[in-house]
């Protein structure tokens, strides 16, 4: 199990994700407070079951493993809202992802970049097309975005 250590960040400008394959989501949560969140996600066609713990403001412990359709499904019965997104791979050194969420969060895409450490994360600079920091902030981590009204999240987009 390998910490999770991320910074995200608004999207100003997209960058040119032409050849770029997404990886489409379908989250779920089945438990989310107090630092720590269990969810369900339906990746193309893999399931995977999670679970993780903050740690700080930028690191997360992270435990997950695949399960069947069948457990997915059944585990979904008695979850929330849920969250459809596409992930596109940007770089690998450092990792950074773009996600373009859809439904109820339309108009909502992020960087977000992944470190092997806490001093680089801290030593990061945003590259030109990324916008101002969300790292913190509720609308940065899906728990916390479905419990957002839909005049909270619109004021997160335009602030």
């Amino acid at each position: 199990m390998k910490n999770e250590i991320e910074r995200k960040f608004f999207v100003k400008e997209m960058t040119d994700l032409s050849g770029a394959q997404p990886l489409h989501y379908e989250r779920y949560f089945l438990d989310r407070g107090n630092g720590k969140e269990v969810r369900i996600s339906k990746i193309n066609d893999s399931y995977i079951y999670e679970e993780k713990s903050e740690l700080s403001e930028l690191e997360r412990t992270r435990d997950k493993k695949e399960i069947t359709k069948e457990e997915f499904y059944k585990l979904k019965e008695n979850a929330s809202e849920g969250l459809i997104r596409d992930r596109y791979s940007f770089s690998s050194n450092p990792d950074i992802v773009i996600q373009v969420y859809h439904g109820r969060f339309e108009g909502l895409v992020c960087a977000e970049v992944e470190f092997d450490s806490a001093e680089a994360a801290n030593a990061f600079s945003p590259l030109s097309w990324m916008g101002r920091e969300m790292t913190g902030l509720p609308i940065a981590r899906d728990a916390r975005l479905i419990e957002l009204s839909s005049e909270e999240f619109k004021k997160y987009l335009v602030a």
